[in-house]
């Protein structure tokens, strides 16, 4: 029980609230008993969304992928042995593709990137010579795009012109196992790319050594009649 003391105009009320359910309510006032009914007044209640603004989303740089299609050729001559991979096969760098004998030596023909077997131009027991095609490889490359940089472009005295580095030597090698026939050029004679260095026999068969590059013949290892092995240097140009 609740009791209250109110006044209005002057007189004394005491009101005592006795019990009150849902919205009616038993009260006295001034020990007369009433019922009376409450009117209750519900606020609407108000949600709010905060939402905070989405922020930017960077772009996912899409890696961009370029296909490369190459031969494999021979790098020396020979006779084909075991072809391992078949047209439309996806390879690994380093799987072997295809076994051949040179000189009774037998020599592993890897894939030297990831790819597809595009067509095969061999088949077991068939000669080839040296830079035959053997297969027709094709290779997928990525390349992520370069993010864009600003730069600053400030006027600035031109830097004074770096001294000429000389050219390193670059050793021609023997590409397979013979003997020099012929010896076409002399130390310190200038030649052109594609000018015939020398000439030597391997399996009764002439081969051309040419140049690689323009330059300056500087050493020659080798002299005629002499018998060389794979990789074996012949020439020092620069």
């Amino acid at each position: 029980m609740k009791k209250f003391k109110f006044i209005i105009n002057g007189s004394d009320y005491e009101v005592s609230v006795n019990e009150v359910e849902k919205n009616i309510a038993e009260i006295e006032v001034n020990g007369t008993p009433f019922t009376v009914e409450i009117e209750k007044q519900e606020k609407p209640s108000i949600l709010s969304l905060n939402r905070k603004p989405a922020g930017k989303v960077a772009p996912i740089a899409t890696p961009v992928r370029s296909v490369v299609a190459s031969a494999i050729k021979a790098p020396l001559p020979g006779s084909i042995m075991k072809v391992l991979v078949v047209v439309g096969q996806t390879v690994k760098r380093g799987d072997l593709l295809l076994t051949m004998e040179s000189m009774k030596m037998e020599n592993n023909i890897v894939a030297e990137h990831n790819g597809i077997i595009k067509n095969i131009h061999v088949q077991v027991a068939q000669t080839v010579m040296q830079d035959d095609v053997l297969i027709d490889f094709e290779s997928t490359v990525e390349a992520s795009t370069p993010t864009p940089v600003a730069v600053k472009t400030e006027v600035s005295t031109p830097a004074p012109k770096a001294a000429q580095i000389p050219t390193a030597a670059k050793t021609i090698k023997s590409p397979l196992p013979g003997n020099v026939l012929k010896i076409m050029v002399k130390v310190n004679q200038s030649v052109k790319r594609g000018d015939i260095l020398m000439t030597l026999e391997s399996m009764k068969m002439e081969n051309n050594i040419t140049a690689e590059k323009n330059g300056v013949i500087k050493t020659i290892h080798v002299q005629q009649g002499q018998s060389v092995m794979q990789d074996d240097a012949l020439f020092d140009i620069e």
